[in-house]
């Protein structure tokens, strides 16, 4: 019984962690708050292309034995360079989310759940 509590607790609990959020400010009309919103996601596009390299500039180095049948070998180095992607595409957005986060908190917003 005890377990079933618990489990059911875990399970309320995740729901209620998945609600959505929106960004909020008193007396910010819903458009002033989404152009403020793209405007922050703007800056945030314009700063990381200015702080990293894009994508085509990394290079994916492989060491593959020599014997090693064609087919593999470019298999490998495809698998390389799509976990590259994923990697920078992964830090693209997370520093984005960051960026719009801490822009949206300096224009007074704060993120609370959607009712």
């Amino acid at each position: 019984m005890k377990k079933a509590f618990l489990l059911i607790a875990a399970l309320v609990l995740l729901l209620a962690s998945c609600a959505p959020r929106v960004w909020y400010k008193p007396g910010a009309t819903s458009s002033r708050r989404d152009r403020d919103l793209e405007a922050c996601r703007y800056e945030a596009r314009a700063r990381f292309a200015e702080l990293t390299p894009p994508l085509g500039e990394f290079r994916v180095y492989v060491e593959i034995p020599w014997d090693t049948p064609r087919e593999l070998a470019v298999r490998v180095r495809d698998a390389a360079e799509e976990a590259v992607r994923r990697e920078y595409e992964d830090y693209r957005d997370e520093f984005t989310s960051r960026y719009v986060h801490d822009c949206m908190t300096r224009k007074g917003y704060v993120l609370v759940e959607q009712k």
